[in-house]
């Protein structure tokens, strides 16, 4: 584990600049049980900020297997109301959201795979209302993850000791935070924000009405845009609060709306995809009016269906990401086999949901109307990345004509 002093970098890192919270602001943090001394760092460093109180939510992904195993299936798929009214009470006090993880890759495995689809379909359903407050950005969140020796014999799996592994994923995720002992994180992560807002403002300005991307992986894909989309990166306003935050800790993508019904041709993946404690690997998806109208897995097939499956509108795409090949995560070359690192490492896509701030206006619209302008409604929002070395992708104007945006994996402007 790290010196007391970068963790409490760290610490002040998630509360300053992730969630960003406010005077007098209530904050929930969720938390794994192995990671208490961290999550006590963050509460001290809330009030430090002045935060109006503090409410910890617990998280066991092994107690989650258990029940998985074990548990009846008809109690697993309820939300208990106390849950329920929790969340209910902090989103009615504005509150900001701290979500802090340590997963264990593949958890799930060996366990029902219908069973946990159902489950997890059910619990989505009982949360849906709820749900609006993180997608449209009206108060803070942020999600930022810690290692655990687990996790880490995976990631570094030529370490035979798992102490050494987990060390070595300390020292990993802390750089891609940008947290060390010579430098401020709250003003490198400034400046980190001003140069993805850069990349935003010109991808506004060219205001494409697709892009078009190819791989020697297979990728053939073209992403129609929303009309009115927007791009967006690092820093996000909260509506009901007025104040800037981060939802993601790494972050070095932009990221826009696609149009819900203009995608087509064939994207192929090109990392892991960890879903709910479930593997999916080597798999391609392909699209036919925004539709996906087919899938393949070497791995995991049964949970990219389940994805899939998941609602009336899983199947269409609510992100399209463009983060450059050469980023300081991609250059670590390592596989985090978490979609929070390795998304910050390529190129990717999402399934299911779009993010109404990414259309002119999306978070004063209903659900309707979001649809009318190009975006997607679904109760999932799970990314994927198809980004390579060799990526190009070209912007596609209104006039038919195109201009490059990415050759070899990088921005070329």
């Amino acid at each position: 584990m790290p010196d007391q002093e970068l963790l409490r970098k760290y610490a002040r890192l998630a509360v300053q600049t992730g969630v960003n919270v406010q005077e007098g602001q209530l904050l929930v943090i969720s938390c794994p049980v192995t990671h208490s001394e961290f999550a006590h760092l963050c509460m001290e460093e809330a009030y430090r900020c002045k935060a109006g109180e503090v409410w910890m939510n617990w998280t066991d992904e092994d107690a989650d297997r258990i029940n998985l195993l074990y548990g009846e299936e008809s109690d697993l798929k309820n939300v208990p109301e106390y849950q329920l009214a929790r969340v209910r009470e902090a989103q009615q006090r504005k509150a900001a959201f701290l979500h802090i993880m340590s997963p264990v890759p593949g958890i799930m495995a060996g366990t029902d795979e219908a069973k946990s689809g159902r489950i997890l379909k059910s619990r989505r359903n009982a949360m849906a209302v709820y749900r609006a407050y993180t997608m449209a950005s009206q108060g803070q969140w942020c999600i930022l993850a810690l290692p655990n020796a687990r996790w880490a014999c995976q990631v570094f799996p030529e370490e035979k000791d798992p102490g050494t592994a987990e060390k070595k994923l300390w020292e990993a995720i802390l750089r891609t935070v940008y947290v060390n002992a010579e430098t401020d994180p709250l003003q490198t992560w400034k400046e980190h924000s001003a140069a993805i807002r850069r990349h935003c403002d010109l991808l506004d300005q060219k205001h494409f009405r697709a892009l078009h991307f190819h791989n020697a992986l297979g990728t053939d894909l073209t992403v129609g845009l929303a009309p009115d989309h927007l791009w967006g990166g690092g820093e996000e306003k909260a509506s009901l609060i007025g104040c800037l935050f981060n939802p993601n800790l790494p972050t070095e993508e932009v990221f826009t709306t696609p149009d819900r019904m203009h995608v087509d041709g064939i994207v192929y993946a090109s990392r892991p995809l960890l879903y709910e404690g479930h593997r999916i690997e080597n798999f391609s998806v392909a699209f036919q009016d925004g539709k996906a109208v087919s899938c393949h897995a070497g791995t995991g097939e049964e949970f990219l269906k389940q994805i899939l499956a998941a609602d009336e509108n899983s199947d269409r795409l609510g992100e399209v990401a463009l983060i450059s090949y050469d980023t300081p995560i991609s250059q670590m070359k390592t596989l985090f086999l978490d979609t929070l690192f390795d998304e910050n490492a390529s190129c990717h896509l999402a399934f299911g949901a779009s993010y109404p701030g990414q259309i002119r206006g999306g978070t004063k619209m209903s659900e309707e109307e979001l649809k009318e302008h190009g975006g997607n409604v679904s109760q999932i929002h799970v990314d994927f990345m198809f980004g390579t070395a060799d990526l190009a992708a070209d912007g596609i104007h209104e006039d038919g004509s195109s201009e490059p945006v990415f050759r070899d994996g990088r921005f070329i402007f």
